[in-house]
């Protein structure tokens, strides 16, 4: 690697830093209004609707307010989904 690499290897890594460092006080902010349960799925699905990504928008949204229309599920017993970078298991 040369010099200009590892520069942009670190600025990434600073801008990256910073962006979670954000994402983090915002979510203070938010929850310091005393926010409930109920208050942070809906706040998550609102934010879901702002996605570029479609995919997953719809995956968020799904298992924060599961479908009716899922085969072979009933209120009781709905199991429970897991969320993957890309929406897809073994990638």
């Amino acid at each position: 690697m040369n010099k200009n690499d590892d520069e942009k290897l670190e600025k990434e890594d600073v801008d990256w830093l910073n962006d979670a460092k954000k994402s983090r006080e915002i979510v203070s902010e938010i929850l310091r209004f005393g926010v409930t349960q109920s208050q942070m799925k809906n706040i998550i699905s609102l934010l879901a609707l702002e996605l570029e990504d479609r995919d997953m928008m719809v995956t968020i949204r799904n298992c924060i307010e599961p479908s009716d229309s899922i085969e072979g599920s009933d209120k009781d017993h709905s199991q429970k989904r897991i969320l993957y970078p890309g929406g897809i298991e073994n990638e």
